[in-house]
């Protein structure tokens, strides 16, 4: 008796789930094309030639290329806090978990990726439309590294000078990734960033060994 192929195939997807795939495609796309092109070659046509879909998708989801950059940006600034509070919440307690955490933060900002940020945030000082749209996702990366800085460092958060500690953290941070903007794959911020820890970790240890 012959046996037969099963010609069964995966259910088709619905309207909706196709919309939603489109639009999940050109928001890698876009961010692919920031990191590897910069802002200046990502185009809504090569955006939508790397996602594989036609034009005229892109413009039912995005009307504008500064709506699809933003909508990128604010893509990512969700996918960064759910990586980062799921490793927050695997760090152990411990005398290394000041170091980790912040070695966390610091992973989270040296990368192409926050250097594809940073060159929307250059365009969208001069650009009113796009810095209109960056504004509140700026606010919302601000708030969400907040909460993952206090699921990091407990004993510092109930401190009342725990944000400040933060901000001194994180600019310091931003400012060495700053360092390697013109040298793709280059090695001083990090060379830097050993010998800053360390300051900051003192720095936050003292933050959480005094009272409130």
């Amino acid at each position: 008796m012959a046996v037969t192929k099963s010609t069964q195939s995966a259910p088709r997807r619905n309207q909706a789930e196709r919309s939603a795939a489109t639009r999940q495609a050109l928001l890698d796309a876009t961010l692919e094309c920031l990191v590897q092109d910069g802002y200046a070659n990502t185009t809504t046509a090569r955006v939508a030639e790397r996602a594989g879909v036609s034009r005229g998708a892109h413009l039912h989801h995005f009307q504008t290329r500064d709506a699809l950059l933003a909508a990128a940006a604010e893509h990512l600034t969700l996918r960064r806090g759910e990586k980062l509070l799921e490793a927050a919440d695997a760090l152990p307690a411990g005398p290394d978990r000041v170091a980790r955490g912040l070695d966390l933060l610091w992973e989270s900002y040296a990368n192409p990726l926050y250097q594809a940020t940073l060159d929307l945030w250059t365009h969208g000082r001069t650009d009113e439309e796009l810095r209109r749209h960056l504004i509140p996702i700026e606010r919302q990366l601000d708030r969400q590294t907040m909460e993952l800085s206090r699921r990091l460092f407990p004993d510092a958060a109930a401190r009342s000078d725990f944000e400040h500690v933060i901000e001194l953290a994180l600019a310091t941070i931003r400012g060495l990734v700053v360092l390697d903007t013109l040298h793709a794959g280059g090695t001083r911020a990090a060379k830097q960033w050993a010998s800053c820890r360390g300051q900051l970790v003192a720095l936050f240890e003292d933050a959480g060994a005094a009272p409130s």
